[in-house]
């Protein structure tokens, strides 16, 4: 019978190797090994064994421990067994390799490799997403929008069972209703997705023309979208169940519609309140006035004081947007902006003459201080 060769010898390790340094060997002279790349070579299986039987003893801390202070001798006269405890193995088979152990499966077993068995369900449908664009004003008071939308709908021919006869489907011949296919490759088990009925256990004898087997048409709806008063531009609504069918009649998914506010000529939003510019006379500004001004619903009339300055915001309380989700309405400020005119006529120029020589500089304190820090 010939010697056994020592253990961290058949890896490749030191003997003050880690066990991820003699996982990392042993994953790879596996990989080379095994029996299923060498099919019919008794050497590479023999390799194989010796190089899982080294692994064996060197991954456990006690028998490395036995085999170092003992050899193989610590074994029993004919030294480890490996095919007595070779379970663990198997149990640890993914630990050792890692990453590629998905890879290294596929190479032997095909792509469609799975360690787990797929069950049979239905696949919700898709959610669907529209864009629609509303005004400034409808987002103030809310509106109603009918939205064009094309989805998948059950096909009418064959109610969704994708068989144009009333046999439907049945059970797939190649997996008797399992969804998976088990292959087995020495001591490793495999289960796999069914290849011919994709896993669902079921396939269809005679196939719907019109939907060619799917359950599923495509069809145009005309579907009525609520927008809420108080919206901010880009806010997405929900609409349940308005999306696509799911395959084999699966649940409905949901319609994503986002709403974008067209820009205003005259208003600007922020949040729950609004702001506008509004022209006046000079003569307007320093006797007052009362001026009628737009607004979010139609119109105002608003005040504007004597004196007042240009820029001077005027603040109309609960004349903005409604508090989405929520009770009460921003404010409505209105920027007051003073002309100034670029031509007058003689008559105009002497008043504003007569003007000048009569005003009192002391009535603009901004000028007076100005002047001061000159």
């Amino acid at each position: 019978m010939p010697e056994k060769r020592d253990y961290y010898e058949v890896l490749g390790v030191s003997r003050d190797a880690s066990i991820d340094e003699i996982k990392k060997a042993y994953r790879d002279l596996a990989l080379k090994y095994h029996p299923d790349r060498n099919p019919g070579n008794k050497e590479a299986e023999e390799k194989f064994k010796e190089i899982t039987e080294a692994y064996e003893v060197l991954s456990d801390p006690e028998k490395r421990k036995i085999y170092d202070t003992y050899g193989h001798a610590g074994f029993g006269p004919t030294g480890f067994d490996w095919t007595q405890d070779f379970s663990r193995v198997r149990m640890d088979f993914s630990d050792i390799f890692g990453d590629i152990f998905s890879d290294f499966f596929s190479d032997i077993f095909g792509s469609d490799f799975s360690t787990k068995t797929t069950q049979k369900r239905k696949a919700r449908g898709s959610d669907l997403e529209y864009r629609i664009y509303i005004t400034l004003n409808e987002a103030a008071i809310g509106t109603e929008k009918y939205v064009n939308i094309s989805r998948f709908d059950e096909c009418s021919v064959c109610n969704g069972t994708g068989s144009k006869g009333k046999t439907g489907k049945v059970t797939c011949p190649n997996c008797k209703g399992r969804g998976q296919v088990i292959r087995t490759s020495g001591f490793i088990t495999i289960s796999q997705t069914c290849p011919k009925c994709k896993g669902e256990g079921e396939v269809l004898s005679d196939p719907c023309q019109n939907c060619r087997g799917t359950g599923r048409v495509r069809n145009m709806h005309k579907i009525l979208v609520k927008i809420p008063a108080g919206i901010e531009n880009g806010m997405s609504l929900r609409l349940k169940k308005e999306g696509d069918i799911g395959p084999n009649k699966g649940e409905r998914g949901d319609l994503y519609v986002t709403v974008f506010i067209e820009k205003h000529p005259l208003f600007e939003r922020d949040g729950e309140n609004i702001y506008i510019e509004v022209p006046i006379t000079i003569t307007q500004a320093v006797l007052g006035d009362e001026i009628e001004i737009p607004t979010l619903t139609g119109k105002a009339k608003i005040k504007i004081p004597p004196g007042t300055q240009s820029g001077e915001l005027l603040r109309l309380r609960n004349m903005g947007f409604p508090k989405l989700n929520g009770y009460g309405k921003g404010d409505m400020f209105v920027k007051v902006k003073v002309l100034i005119p670029k031509r007058l006529s003689r008559q105009q120029q002497s008043l504003y003459q007569q003007l000048k020589e009569i005003e009192n500089k002391d009535d603009y304190p901004e000028i007076k201080n100005f002047k001061a820090n000159l």
